[in-house]
């Protein structure tokens, strides 16, 4: 169930994201903020995004308290990037995230 569930959903993110553009359009008219594509393409990625994101925040959570127990605390700082890496970031992708790299 889980690699269907995942073949669909890199299955709309391909329709989604690799639609051509519209053949009214040139190329010296690309759009400055995210179209609807990349949008919809940020709401499919963050069905997977988001608890993974829980998943390493949670991890790092107990990576923290295991390295305090460890090392009675010695390592305060170091325990603390951890959290900050796993916990730190946007939570949540937005269409500007997603959307293509202007080519000049």
């Amino acid at each position: 169930m889980i690699r269907g569930t995942a073949g669909a959903l890199a299955l709309v993110l391909l329709l989604v994201v690799g639609v051509p553009r519209g053949h009214a359009e040139g190329p010296d008219q690309a759009r400055d903020g995210a179209g609807p594509g990349a949008t919809a393409a940020a709401v499919a990625s963050d069905v997977v995004y988001v608890p993974g994101k829980a998943i390493v925040c949670t991890a790092s959570g107990v990576l923290w308290i295991a390295t305090m127990v460890v090392t009675l605390g010695s390592l305060y700082n170091e325990a603390a990037n951890l959290v900050k890496g796993g916990c730190g970031g946007r939570w949540v992708l937005t269409g500007e995230d997603i959307k293509p790299a202007k080519s000049y």
